[in-house]
């Protein structure tokens, strides 16, 4: 009778062994984190910074000339005639469209341009990754994502280790 139960703590000691090893296969990775605080990461930020404060630069000066032409047609709008007056505020409209557009081609521009640096960031993430999986032989990588994964345990976030191999790479280049 010990024997069976002995055989039996065995049997299961030993199934839950096998389950914790293949449940130390799947790991969980914050993708968000590793762009934000990888070295990749910072420098396409940087990248866009650049891109933003260009367009912000040229916005503010389209708006400034915009501005000054108004405030010149009001100043002048008591000695113009009235045919003058009204050409005068058709080409404001047609400048303030030009504006509006100008500024909606930028926002675009600055919209493909962030979505271009964090796809060669994501690309370069995955790239790492996958090598991870296979040398250390990960069943399932999962990203944390507040929508999909409710809970994950810190002992199986691996994203320091990709941010720190991320540098590593980096560096090296």
């Amino acid at each position: 009778m010990k024997i069976g139960w002995l055989v039996c703590v065995f049997v299961v000691v030993g199934l839950s062994s096998t389950t914790i090893a293949q449940a130390q296969k799947i790991v969980i990775i914050d993708t968000q984190r590793v762009i934000t605080e990888s070295i990749i990461g910072k420098a396409a930020k940087n990248n866009l910074e650049v891109e933003i404060k260009k367009g912000q630069a040229k916005v503010a000066a389209l708006k400034a000339d915009f501005e000054r032409q108004r405030s010149d047609l009001e100043k002048q709008s008591a000695i113009l005639s009235g045919s003058a007056l009204e050409s005068r505020r058709e080409e404001l409209e047609r400048k303030q469209v030009e504006f509006q557009r100008i500024f909606q081609d930028i926002q675009e521009k600055l919209a493909r341009s962030n979505d271009a640096e964090i796809s060669k960031v994501v690309s370069q993430i995955n790239e790492l990754v996958k090598a991870l999986a296979q040398e250390k032989e990960y069943q399932f990588v999962f990203e944390r994502d507040r929508k999909s994964v409710l809970f994950s345990s810190e002992r199986i976030d691996i994203t320091d280790e990709v941010v720190k191999s991320l540098d590593k790479k980096r560096v090296a280049l």
